[in-house]
């Protein structure tokens, strides 16, 4: 095979696969599109990318989640957002192209991901059921759809050769560029021809000579035409419409049963290669585009009809049908954008609306010296706007505050209850600085804050509703704390009802909570870590036993109780950074919630453990601050930090991870002076 040839139909392939993976990524943008519209209907959390995120976090082993909190930190869940997007462009790309050559398939590739994605809807732990399969059941359906039309107009489009002379390649039925070279340059081998009987047929001379034939077979001819010529004057006069019609039928069936050098092909009709007028010659035959044959496949047939019902080329057809299908999109897209958005109005207004009551017991007052005056150390008390959010929830759940209820129930309630946001209200609230930390904090880590909360006391709500601590009697020992999106944490009652100020919170620094923080009520205790006691979005609480039910991180190998561990951080200097040589502030941050820093020391290098000069303590469950003065001297140098609680315990070296209940070790960070 030539490399004229082979170049038009490279090209040609690479044509179609680029439109056939334009195809599946506008394929799969309308399904996406049409889900975030049914959505708006549904619900926002029934969105696709949501369901299937939030599937991916609740089956990602332990060691892979707290990676990617440690390396992306609070953007975490926008980087599995966008990995989710991204591997759906890859699989609608793959599927496009795969759909150019087969349509049906490719469009099943698009139903089987709407199957997925209805799947992790339904399965979600706050689903309302097949409801929420919609969007993704719909959005496939349009995804579909689409790639099947826009796939149907890839194999219909032709495509433009690059060699000069040539005719454009129909997709559609596959073939390629055809001219009278190219064709003799293919003819097959000689065959020996294969004449049938001959009979007598009226003939009209052409003058031009019998190609094809020898001298003896033309005599043979011309002698069985003789007796009919007296017969041929009793026809009636031919009509040149009449001539014109034979002509088209004979040299149809001469393109297909004669070769180019004008030999006959078995089952030949001898007269037929003669019966061409001399501007009808063998190139013209050739040369005829491979779209236009007398018999035209029914899918050729059709593909010509929809050009001419779209009034353009099977190219201009499938950019207009692009074009439109991604204006749409885009349109369905932002309309249920919008319409989620509004349905977060409500939410929005009912916390605007709010007037925190004045506590019954403030929080005594900071003493001035819990305040040190060093640049770089964290503040005393956290910016709500700073506080760091560790959870799952792809979608921040916007609640009504009029709307909201919160039920009490299960194991030693004796009197179940169900409050609403205005009896919380109206209920003695209370007020408290507490410090609060993420068992997915490293050493040294960012996700811990001090806040000034405003409160129930949760003890004293349990107390109403007959529930007694085990050491009282009571049958729970476990509190489980239920999200409006579904998640699970289980306090032990014990601690709950121990004289702590564990809280039900409906206020933080003075202000109603933030929606990214669990308006419009959560839970704080202090002393435990936030996967056991922190639930956002509170709207059930159930008494029951740790034997009896694990909470949502306890089944995925994290510890059932999680005291907080004594640690301390090093907030300035920073990790690297590079300082004059003379006097230098070494300062920061440690915590030991329920039992209070004691002490904090600091070693230079491999030097002995100098003592930190200590801010004053405000309670025993907030972080102390404190700083050392050093006298810098030129070269690179290792600064580490520990603290000892209340009870004694120095801070362990031994370094662990988070999983299971935390992580442990002394903070360090590497400087140079110069």
């Amino acid at each position: 095979m030539s490399e004229e040839r082979k170049v038009p139909g490279r090209q040609a392939r690479r044509r179609r696969r680029a439109l056939g993976a334009l195809s599946g990524v506008l394929a799969g943008y309308a399904s996406l599109a049409v889900a975030e519209l049914v959505s708006a209907a549904v619900r926002p959390e029934s969105g696709p990318v949501v369901a299937v995120g939030g599937a991916a976090i609740d089956r990602t082993p332990a060691p892979v989640k707290d990676w990617a909190i440690r390396t992306f930190g609070t953007q975490d869940k926008l980087v599995l957002q966008l990995g989710i997007l991204l591997v759906l462009v890859l699989i609608a790309l793959a599927l496009g192209v795969f759909a150019a050559h087969h349509r049906r398939v490719g469009a099943a590739g698009v139903s089987l991901f709407g199957v997925v994605g209805a799947f992790a809807a339904t399965e979600r732990p706050d689903s309302t059921g097949f409801v929420d399969a919609l969007p993704s059941l719909v959005g496939a359906v349009a995804g579909a759809g689409l790639l099947y039309v826009l796939a149907g107009a890839v194999r219909g489009a032709p495509e433009r050769s690059a060699v000069a002379g040539q005719e454009p390649v129909n997709a559609e039925v596959g073939t390629e560029p055809v001219n009278a070279e190219a064709c003799a340059a293919r003819t097959p081998a000689p065959r020996t021809a294969v004449h049938l009987p001959v009979t007598a047929t009226t003939t009209r001379s052409t003058g031009r000579p019998e190609g094809g034939r020898n001298p003896a077979e033309r005599q043979q001819t011309h002698d069985a035409q003789q007796p009919d010529r007296a017969e041929q004057t009793d026809e009636p006069e031919r009509t040149e419409q009449t001539e014109q019609t034979e002509q088209t039928d004979e040299n149809a069936q001469a393109q297909e049963d004669t070769r180019p050098d004008g030999e006959q092909l078995p089952n030949q009709r001898p007269n037929q290669g003669l019966n061409k007028r001399p501007n009808q010659g063998l190139n013209q035959g050739l040369n005829k585009r491979p779209n236009q044959p007398p018999n035209q496949p029914p899918n050729q047939r059709l593909s010509r009809r929809l050009n001419r019902w779209t009034g353009g080329s099977p190219r201009r057809r499938f950019l207009t049908l692009a074009a439109g299908s991604a204006v749409a999109a885009t349109t369905a897209g932002a309309v249920g954008r919008s319409l989620n958005g509004s349905r977060g109005a409500g939410a929005i207004a009912s916390r605007a609306r709010i007037v925190l009551p004045a506590p019954v017991s403030h929080a005594p007052p900071v003493p001035r010296a819990a305040r040190l005056a060093v640049k770089g150390i964290s503040p005393f008390l956290t910016p709500g706007k700073d506080l760091y959010r560790v959870d799952t929830a792809l979608v921040v759940p916007k609640i009504d505050a009029g709307q909201w209820r919160l039920r009490i129930h299960g194991k030693g309630v004796t009197r179940p209850v169900t409050l609403s946001f205005d009896d919380l209200l109206r209920r003695d609230l209370v007020e408290r600085h507490i410090t609060l930390t993420c068992v997915s904090n490293e050493v040294g880590g960012p996700y811990t804050g001090n806040i000034r909360w405003l409160g129930v006391r949760l003890a004293d709500l349990l107390a109403e509703c007959g529930v007694r601590p085990p050491s009282k009697g009571g049958p729970a020992d476990q509190l489980v704390a239920r999200s409006v999106d579904g998640m699970t944490l289980g306090s032990p009652v014990e601690d709950v009802m121990d004289g702590r100020d564990a809280l039900l919170a409906i206020g933080m620094n003075g202000e109603p909570l933030t929606f990214d923080h669990g308006f419009p009520v959560r839970m704080v205790v202090p002393g435990l870590y936030g996967y056991v006691s922190a639930c956002k979005w509170l709207q059930e609480l159930e008494l029951t036993t740790f034997e009896d039910f694990d909470p949502y991180w306890v089944r995925r190998d994290w510890a059932r109780r999680a005291p907080i561990k004594t640690a301390s951080r090093i907030d300035t200097p920073k990790p690297l950074a590079r300082l004059e040589p003379g006097p230098v502030t070494i300062a920061g941050v440690a915590w030991a919630q329920r039992r209070g820093i004691e002490r904090v020391e600091v070693r230079i290098d491999d030097g002995p453990w100098q003592d930190a000069r200590l801010a004053a303590e405000d309670t025993r469950d907030t972080w102390r601050q404190w700083s050392l003065s050093w006298q810098a001297v030129p070269g690179n140098h290792s600064l580490t930090v520990r603290a000892t609680d209340g009870t004694g315990q120095v801070q362990t070296s031994r370094r662990a991870k988070t999983v299971p209940d935390g992580a442990s070790g002394h903070h360090s960070v590497v400087i140079t002076v110069d």
